[in-house]
């Protein structure tokens, strides 16, 4: 399926060695293992900016702080709605929850 070598062995083989395997693979999951990257880019990217900023000790963190450090809200990998049903959004084991005002509650699952 891959180089088009004369297969031997058994006949339902699609592949003369693992190198053509592999090969054919990487090539039909290309684009899907870029757009995979370049997300995972950016919630890296946002767990960074969030962690940096919590680390600061900032007392008060507000939606246009975040972005102005090129936080990107549309990117996380999870949800938790906390006890009081407030919407925490996660970017791996940093979460945060826009208050009132703009105002960003950063959370870290330890």
């Amino acid at each position: 399926m891959n180089c088009g070598e004369k297969l031997r062995g058994r006949a339902d083989k699609k592949f003369c060695d693992d190198h053509c395997r592999v090969d054919h693979h990487n090539a039909k999951n290309k684009d899907r293992n870029n757009m995979l990257n370049e997300i995972n880019s950016v919630l890296r990217k946002n767990a960074a900016i969030l962690e940096r900023l919590q680390a600061s000790g900032i007392e008060r963190l507000t939606k246009p702080m975040l972005l102005a450090a090129d936080f990107d809200f549309n990117f996380f990998t999870h949800q938790y709605i906390g006890e009081e049903g407030d919407l925490y959004r996660y970017c791996y084991d940093l979460g945060y929850r826009i208050m009132d005002g703009d105002e960003i509650k950063i959370r870290k699952d330890e």
